[in-house]
């Protein structure tokens, strides 16, 4: 395919002159129809033409969640250019290696982000609420000029950046023609009722947030943003849920699973739901989340499968009941347009029901990898079935079989490489980022199992001339340089490697990863809430001790952990909790002192709603809050 219908964008400007009045999206501070979205992003897509924004012309885009990102990434497309995400909680570091890398021309982001930001080449382009919000305004000859540039199928969309095993992250370099293949398909998939409120969950910085935004509007739906507070609370996201009546989810494992344990334990119902896709990571079928699909029996569970160098190559719509899903369901059959071979190591078709290596053809294959020719030939290699002359199908580094029903098994990584909570990771970048300490002579990362079926990285150094780095100096290297998803849950100092015959490290006999302690020296819990709160973390980590002074997060805590926190404090201690107040005391002590602050708040609001009541009223009130109302102390010597 090629011409200008290619163009993703032109489904905004359909339904804009079809349904102007229909809402594409809402929350984030504000909502905005078709035809908002449609003039706000010409607006901002005039400015960027003005800076010489064009075909394959990268633009960067950081900014936090709001209908702002929607008309950025917009305008983008509009001016012909191609955009690229730049997350502002990264490190500035990474942050300043994509901007040089990718050679962005402009840097789309808001006036308080400016401060935090990397020094870089590009040209910034701020957008402030009238950029989003339709009142802006570029005067009669900007208003007149049209913003629109054509650019063909092979005309570059988005880069995304994703972990290298270099020790660099590498651009997935993705065209017009690709993604508009998936979105047809995924439109036609939905059939009736494709023009769903659907929810913005991912970050820009994942390839799923193309398919939220673009096949939403494409099908003339509606985007609901959701704030990162919200984003990271699975009960907080069930009540967003269901104010906001999302009819479509796509989310990873990982975040559905603990979507249907919080539905569980609050016995929480989405009435309105009918769409879930998963992806991202293996799918496996628990029984919360068998419990969460019986409880909302008009919602269907899809499993999606596709790297990102080709987005979804195949899908699996899981039927029937579900207690009758497989633990461990196929990530079924190729969409519309994609080809996918299993071969094995002289690449020949493999038979059914033997393991190979998976390849991904068809109009689905990115470019490549942004400036990277000798990366890009050796990942993306000619098709022995070309639908036209040079084509190419992408070797995924996963292995897989075929059913004999004609769907597809997926049965893990051929490599080293490994998903945390829904994102790549690539071992070899950690390492390299850890080998640059300037304690550490050698270093090796490794995947290890969570406990809760993920799985989360364990990090082995040597210590260089006679140096032991601390854990706490480990972290606070890496913390500054990678994402926090990227950084080890555990770090082991070693006198030497484990050596296999030929002389490489024997990771597999590397030891059980030591868990450590956060810096300084441990000290025991004092008071009763910080043996609670050890008891909680220890169980909830799978750490044997817990000191006063260790952090949440250095011991291996992350955003899906963090939430059965919440949930673990308020069974034990009574006491809720809010999510932020926990990331704002990551350290045990003063996490304890908080809770004790929050409790004492809200034993002081019982008592004067009860110096407020008669004395019958007191009676009947302090009859059911015994336990609220108990005592407690803080030096051990209560309950």
């Amino acid at each position: 395919p090629s011409g200008p219908a290619e163009r993703v964008h032109r489904a905004v400007e359909r339904q804009a002159a079809r349904t102007p009045a229909a809402l594409a999206v809402a929350g984030g501070g504000g909502t905005l129809t078709y035809a908002q979205l449609d003039a706000a992003a010409d607006r901002l897509a005039r400015r960027l033409r003005a800076l010489g924004v064009g075909p394959d012309v990268r633009v960067a885009v950081s900014l936090e969640r709001s209908p702002w990102m929607a008309v950025a990434v917009l305008a983008v497309l509009k001016a012909g250019g191609c955009y690229m995400a730049v997350d502002p909680t990264y490190p500035a570091d990474r942050r300043a290696y994509m901007l040089a890398d990718s050679r962005a021309r402009v840097l789309v982001t808001q006036p308080d982000l400016v401060p935090g930001l990397p020094a870089t080449d590009a040209r910034l382009l701020l957008v402030e609420e009238d950029d989003a919000d339709g009142r802006g305004d570029d005067g009669a000859a900007g208003e007149a000029a049209d913003p629109r540039v054509e650019a063909g199928a092979e005309s570059l969309a988005y880069v995304l950046y994703t972990s290298g095993s270099t020790g660099l992250p590498k651009g997935v370099a993705m065209p017009h023609g690709a993604l508009s293949n998936l979105l047809r398909w995924q439109v036609e998939r939905w059939g009736e009722g494709a023009a769903a409120r659907t929810l913005q969950f991912a970050s820009l910085s994942f390839d799923v947030s193309f398919q939220e935004m673009f096949a939403t509007w494409w099908a003339g739906g509606t985007l609901v943003l959701v704030d990162e507070w919200t984003r990271r609370d699975p009960e907080a996201l069930l009540r967003h849920l269901r104010t906001e009546r999302v009819e479509r989810l796509f989310l990873p494992f990982a975040a559905l699973q603990a979507l249907a344990e919080a539905a569980a334990e609050t016995d929480a119902r989405l009435p309105a739901l009918r769409e879930v896709a998963t992806a991202g990571e293996a799918l496996r079928v628990t029984p919360q989340l068998r419990g969460f699909f019986a409880a909302n029996p008009g919602a269907r569970l899809e499993n999606q499968y596709g790297p990102s160098e080709t987005h979804v190559v195949s899908a699996h719509a899981l039927k029937g009941g579900a207690d009758g899903w497989e633990a461990l369901p196929p990530v079924g059959r190729p969409v519309a347009g994609a080809r996918l071979y299993v071969l094995d190591a002289t690449l020949r078709p493999a038979p059914a029901g033997a393991p190979g290596e998976l390849y991904a053809g068809g109009a689905c294959v990115a470019r490549g990898y942004l400036d990277r020719p000798a990366l890009t030939a050796e990942r993306f290699v000619p098709d022995p079935h070309p639908e036209r002359p040079g084509a190419r199908m992408y070797r995924t580094g996963d292995r897989a079989r075929w059913r004999l029903d004609g769907s597809l098994e997926f049965l893990g990584r051929a490599d080293e490489q490994v998903k945390v909570r829904g994102h790549r990771v690539e071992p070899g970048e950690v390492e390299v980022v850890l080998a640059g300490h300037p304690q550490v002579a050698a270093a090796a990362v490794v995947a290890r199992g969570d406990g809760g079926g993920g799985w989360s990285l364990a990090a082995y150094v040597v210590g260089r001339e006679g140096a032991v780095p601390s854990a706490a100096g480990l972290r606070e290297h890496l913390h500054g340089r990678l994402p926090d998803y990227m950084v080890p849950a555990s770090f082991t100092v070693l006198d030497a490697f484990p050596l296999t015959p030929s002389g490489k490290t024997d990771r597999r006999a590397l030891p059980a990863p030591d868990a450590g302690s956060s810096g300084g020296g441990p000290v025991a819990p004092r008071t009763d809430t910080e043996r609670a709160l050890a008891a909680i973390w220890s169980e909830l980590l799978k750490v044997e001790r817990v000191s006063a002074g260790d952090n949440f997060f250095w011991l291996g805590g992350h955003s899906l952990v963090v939430t059965r926190l919440v949930s673990g404090i308020r069974a034990r201690l009574e006491v809720e909790v809010p999510l932020r107040v926990l990331y704002d005391t990551p350290v045990l002590a003063e996490q304890a002192a908080k809770v004790d602050a929050i409790r004492d708040a809200q034993l002081d609001q019982v008592m004067a709603e009860l110096e407020a009541m008669s004395d019958d009223e007191a009676r009947a009130a302090l009859a059911g809050e015994e336990t609220v109302l108990s005592p407690r102390t803080t030096d051990g010597g209560g309950g």
